[in-house]
């Protein structure tokens, strides 16, 4: 059986920065196609083997920002690139326990570019990422009917984004080189109490080449610079089932619950800036530990009540590790009650809060930023009211 698939977008970008006032015309073209076998008979196998296809075309043009109105030119380019990926993928499940997955896919990717101004050039130039193999095979077994373990080794690739070759400072970016590197996992999956309750959990290590990171010049304006090595790796686990088990003989109906624990070691390696060495620092932004709990409990006449709650630990701002975000506790609450008001009309009525704690914490955090300008304010405490009518 043969699927395709087709995509298109267009963005119209304009961004008062502090150094800049940047605008970008952004046109992009893609493709998804491939074909699946799966098998007729009594063994247990499919088979894919498709492409995908992007292309797009950027128009950036920066002018002085002159409280927050934009006045004489500083720079424009005309960008252009091309993704193609080329893959096929196999699994073969044996005696309903062992299932088998191999692939193989070839990434090609590169970018073309022309300086409108501050002066203009009639010839593209290209930069080529080159042409990547990343392979990948995985395995699972059932222990028991309700107990599996599995293990996978993979490698990825990233190549540099359009913002990222041709950032703030208004340079096209040729020295940029793709993330790349290969991942090993390994996990178990254990349903119980009769499949009401499911949990899983997994460990993993990812050695990334290349990484790409956020610097600042010395006129506080962006750009990105690659970081060596990065070590990834990190626990992963989750249990979500019933407490309650749906049920409409109740006034309460269900209570149904999902809970993860994320642990990130992630550090640089043969990183430097400059005379700065940040070997065995922790990775520019990310948290060491996130952990999410969430609770749907339903009642009688489409009653329902969802809390969440996200503690986040303290985040790195900086490759030097001198400056953190404090760590925060989130908790977001909603309570929804659906009715119908006539034979063809359903209404649903919402009411919520968001930062219940009233917490002080940061979304977006700008990482390596000029003059310890690293937070961006998120609302504190704050209520939200909805209505939804279908028809």
């Amino acid at each position: 059986m043969q699927y395709d698939h087709y995509f298109g977008s267009s963005s119209k970008i304009e961004n008062p920065f502090i150094s800049n006032y940047e605008y970008r015309d952004e046109q992009n073209l893609g493709y998804r196609s491939y074909l699946s076998y799966e098998s007729q008979d009594q063994l247990n196998w499919q088979l894919q083997i498709g492409t995908e296809g992007q292309k797009g075309w950027y128009d950036i043009a920066n002018y002085d920002n002159k409280n927050g109105v934009s006045t004489d030119p500083q720079a424009e380019d005309k960008l252009e690139n091309w993704q193609n990926f080329y893959f096929v993928r196999g699994k073969i499940i044996l005696a309903e326990k062992l299932t088998v997955e191999g692939a193989l896919g070839l990434n090609q990717n590169q970018i073309a570019y022309r300086q409108v101004y501050p002066q203009t050039s009639q010839q593209k130039e290209r930069i080529s990422f080159g042409t990547t193999w990343m392979p990948k095979f995985a395995v699972s077994y059932l222990l028991t009917p309700k107990l599996a373990i599995r293990g996978s080794i993979s490698s990825g690739f990233s190549a540099p984004t359009i913002a990222e070759v041709r950032s703030s400072d208004n340079i096209i970016n040729t020295a940029l080189k793709p993330e790349s590197g290969y991942n090993k996992e390994i996990g178990l999956r254990w349903e119980w109490m009769n499949r009401r309750f499911i949990t899983d959990i997994s460990y993993y290590q990812y050695k990334m080449n290349n990484a790409i990171i956020r610097q600042l010049n010395a006129n506080a304006v962006e750009y990105y610079q690659n970081a060596g090595k990065v070590n990834q790796s990190g626990i992963e686990s989750s249990i979500m089932g019933y407490i309650i088990k749906p049920s409409s003989e109740s006034f309460v109906q269900a209570l149904y619950i999902n809970s993860s624990v994320t642990y990130n070691h992630y550090r640089f390696k043969d990183y430097e800036v400059g005379n700065n060495n940040y070997d065995n620092n922790k990775l520019t932004a990310v948290p060491d530990w996130i952990i999410v709990h969430a609770l749907n409990l339903d009642f009688a006449h489409q009653l329902g009540l969802h809390v969440q709650h996200n503690y986040t630990s303290k985040i790195p701002l900086n490759d030097a590790n001198t400056a953190f975000a404090d760590s925060y506790h989130l908790v977001q609450a909603k309570i929804q009650w659906g009715f119908k008001f006539s034979t063809k009309f359903m209404a649903n009525v919402y009411l919520g809060v968001d930062n219940l704690l009233n917490e002080k914490y940061s979304l977006g955090n700008d990482i390596n930023a000029f003059g310890n300008r690293y937070y961006n304010a998120a609302p504190t405490r704050n209520f939200f009211a909805g209505l939804k009518l279908s028809y």
